[in-house]
């Protein structure tokens, strides 16, 4: 029989219906060609079912552009990575200038403490006390566990080096007056050890590996002590306090041997130990190759074996084995997304933070915390700090399509719901879910009792964890865990929430982080509103139809506005914002929640002077992540130039502010209160803003080049996502948007907005029909795409428009400019 039959006689009008056009829509494929149809023969069905699979290839070549029509991006990772190396032509003195290796758990730092010494400083990001009395903040601190010094024989009279951001490997030379050696570093990706290769010339063959344990005291509590003992009474205040508080010391580390390999045990009085592991193999020509590993259990003590069995594992294996299994990992990630502009030193540090964040936390390890896993034996601020600290970390991850390392801390929620519920006091019942500020790696943390403090950390978390389940549209993942985690902790304001005499839902005293307590707090208000209409907005995308439906929209329908004065939003009810200040929790309504936004025309003057009357208070109160965050909300005012002046008022800080306490330093590691404490989040922030400058997609509509400055003339990225799920890339040359393309992953509504008024849109390569696109004018396209296709918007014919994305040429004088580097310009 004829296919021209068997199309006529049996499904009349299949062969018409089989365009182009139709087989890229499932849903009408299934519509035209049901599984079944009645055939009268057993051969018609076998034909049928021939044609049908053949249809199902067609349908799957067509569902993708062709590939002369797709976006693609040409980048030699190793070449481009390369420029963005951190290099050193002089010694590093203190942690914070020296080279940073980390796996997400495991970290290792190098600098030098002597004419003869360089110290190779170790850390676990799990490695912390568990005790249940105390502030937090030094009963349940990071511990410090040792490192190793390298002792040389000869005087140090040279330094160079080079953290290879592609390979994540430290290489360095240290050349003395007697020779000189070659090291080389890593901290495994996959294997939870931390490698030294080092190989001498001269008569540095002598040189020396030695450890030198730590003893496991909190760093807050070290810092009061040595204060104290060198100032007596005038000490600090709160270092006099700290230093009087009872505080049970851990014991001694004891240092021992289990087999081939040397071990140092450290038992903690509140149970359970850290143990650390090494072995040191002599190799040819005096070259020495160092392995450890570091392991912490709680409440059992195997640590100590746990460590043993990592070095085990590996001790067969050739280094450059480990290093070529280790680089699959860095190689895999940098791929995600891709971001290059014209400014090269802003560009170097953009890539930097993705590189820090790489090495700082992973799914299934540790969250980012105030150190990562780079361990500061005098900081008071060891450990995870939830009222802004952890949460700026984290905002750019999702945009940058880097969820594997984002989900090192969402899916510790996910799998510690549990124990936020316990964190509770029991008057909540068990269906609230809270944190305090300081937050250890197992979420114990108790919710504040009786007068309420800081209440909105889970929250503010929540959001930062919605930022990439809008990228990712699971829709699994958000009905059956993050739902509940939204539900239990937008509950927790409704146990304290007052109905006031006016009729509208009111807060009591709670805290907005670091300014002081009142009611009506905008911090919270801003949190507990976008809470509610994320609860309600989620309820009826899937259906849910929760039983708290009506009291969300109720509450949602009757909460105060937020308090305001003359000069913008305040604090909380008559408490305005009259001192300078580093932290903007009082706008957190403008960002990152976007709640009050600039197109509510009403908003756009008071967004405008609440934000210019915070960040230009007179004082010296703002620090790294104040210039950062100005940027962004300028950034989401459309104005880029203001945007990029705060972003290079932030790299050059300590130059335009000498006297500010905060410094950024030239590796990018960034510390505050004189210039000891480290903090993680504040150069990550950046990322965030400068992504904001470059892709928004708040309030259902991506925007593209949204706050630009004119001195940014060539910009490109690719791979980035937007909230709906969308994967979009965009090319900018000579200050004029080119092409804009966005791959829809979940077949969500599609607003694309440009700066160019008018331009050619293809969805899947062929020219967008009236029936797929709705262009209102001003930039703005209403796209109609199924799951898997992909728009392209460019300003000529789609058949003329170059589709690279590849790098910006950059200026040679900034290439490699952090790090130590006396060649480029800090």
């Amino acid at each position: 029989m004829s296919f021209q039959k068997f199309g006529t006689e049996n499904h009349p009008g299949f062969l018409q219906t089989l365009s182009l056009s139709n087989l890229r829509s499932l849903p009408t494929f299934v519509e035209l060609f049901p599984k079944s149809p009645p055939f009268k023969t057993f051969e018609m069905n076998v034909v049928f079912q021939a044609v049908r699979c053949l249809v199902l290839l067609l349908l799957l070549f067509c569902s993708s552009p062709p590939a002369d029509a797709q976006v693609r991006t040409e980048v030699d990772w190793a070449e481009f990575m390369a420029r963005h190396d951190l290099v050193w032509t002089r010694a590093p003195m203190v942690w914070h200038d020296g080279p940073f290796l980390g796996n997400g758990m495991l970290g290792s730092m190098l600098h030098q403490l002597d004419d003869h010494h360089l110290r190779i400083s170790l850390g676990r990001a799990d490695v912390e006390d568990h005790k249940t009395k105390g502030a937090p903040f030094i009963s349940q601190s990071r511990l410090p566990n040792g490192y190793f010094t390298l002792k040389t024989s000869g005087k140090i009279t040279s330094f160079s080096g080079r953290l290879d951001l592609y390979n994540a490997e430290a290489r360095v030379r240290v050349t003395t007056d007697k020779g000189a050696i070659e090291i080389r570093g890593i901290v495994h990706s996959d294997d939870m050890v931390i490698l030294y290769d080092l190989k001498p010339t001269g008569d540095e063959v002598a040189m020396e590996l030695d450890f030198v344990p730590l003893k496991a005291i909190a760093p807050a509590r070290l810092q009061a002590d040595q204060e104290v003992a060198a100032k007596g009474d005038k000490a600090h205040s709160s270092r006099k306090k700290w230093a009087s508080t009872p505080y049970k010391y851990n014991p001694d580390p004891v240092l021992a041997k289990v087999g081939r390999y040397q071990v140092s045990r450290q038992t903690l009085v509140a149970g359970g130990e850290t143990g650390t592991a090494w072995i040191i193999k002599d190799r040819p020509e005096g070259a020495k190759q160092l392995f450890v590993s570091i392991e912490h259990s709680f409440p059992e003590a195997t640590a100590v074996d746990d460590a043993v069995e990592h070095l085990k594992k590996i001790d067969d294996e050739s280094f450059e084995s480990l290093v070529k299994r280790h680089r699959v990992w860095w190689h895999n990630y940098y791929p995600k997304s891709f971001l290059s502009l014209d400014d090269t030193r802003m560009e170097s540090f953009y890539w930097i933070q993705v590189y820090k964040f790489g090495a700082g936390a992973r799914k299934g390890r540790a969250f980012m915390d105030t150190m990562g896993p780079w361990m500061v034996e005098n900081t008071a601020w060891a450990n995870g700090w939830f009222n802004l600290n952890t949460q700026l970390s984290y905002w750019f991850l999702s945009t940058a399509n880097r969820l594997e390392v984002a989900d090192s801390l969402f899916t510790k929620l996910d799998e510690n719901l549990p124990t936020l519920v316990a964190n509770m006091p029991a008057a909540y019942g068990k269906q609230c879910a809270g944190m305090s500020t300081i937050v250890p790696q197992t979420f114990v943390s108790k919710f504040p009792r009786g007068k309420l403090g800081f209440t909105g950390e889970l929250l503010w978390t929540c959001h930062d964890y919605w930022l990439m389940l809008e990228r990712t549209m699971d829709s699994e993942r958000i009905t059956n865990k993050f739902f509940p985690l939204l539900k239990k902790s937008v509950n927790t304001y409704l146990h304290f929430m007052v109905e006031g005499k006016d009729g509208l839902i009111h807060l009591p005293h709670t805290r907005s982080p670091e300014y002081g307590a009142g009611e009506d707090c905008n911090f919270n208000l801003a949190l507990f509103r976008w809470g509610l209409r994320t609860l309600v907005a989620i309820d009826k995308r899937y259906g849910i139809n929760d039983p708290l439906l009506p009291k969300w929209k109720d509450v949602l329908s009757r909460l105060v506005d937020y308090p305001k004065n003359e000069n913008g939003f305040m604090v909380a009810k008559d408490f305005p914002f009259e001192q300078s200040h580093r932290h903007y929790s009082h706008l957190m309504m403008i960002y990152p929640l976007c709640e009050i936004n600039i197109e509510q025309p009403e908003n756009r003057d008071l967004i405008a002077k609440s934000v210019d009357h915070w960040i230009n208070y007179p004082g010296r109160g703002n620090a790294g992540y104040s210039w950062s965050g100005a940027a962004a909300m300028y950034a989401l005012q459309g104005d880029g130039e203001k945007a990029a002046g705060y972003l290079d008022t932030f790299l050059r800080m300590q130059e335009i502010y000498p006297n500010n306490p905060a410094m950024i330093h030239p590796t990018t590691m960034y510390t505050e209160t004189n210039r000891i404490q480290p903090v993680t989040e504040t150069p990550l922030s950046l990322c965030d803003s400068l992504q904001l400058m470059l892709l928004q997609s708040w309030g259902d509509k991506i925007r593209v080049f949204p706050g630009v400055p004119a001195s940014w003339k060539n910009l490109c990225f690719d791979g980035m996502l937007a909230a709906g799920g969308f994967k979009v890339s965009a090319v900018r040359t000579d200050g004029k948007t080119q092409l804009v393309s966005v791959e829809s992953l979940a077949g969500s509504p599609c607003i694309v907005q440009t700066d160019v008024a008018e331009m050619n849109v293809y969805i899947n390569g062929v020219a967008a029909t009236e029936q797929q696109i709705m262009h209102s004018g001003e930039g703005a396209f209403e796209l109609k795409l199924n799951k898997g296709d992909v728009a392209v918007l460019t300003v000529g014919e789609l058949k003329d428009a170059d589709l690279r994305i590849k790098p910006v040429a950059a200026t040679k004088a900034k290439q490699n400019s952090f790090g130590l580097n006396n060649g480029a310009s800090n």
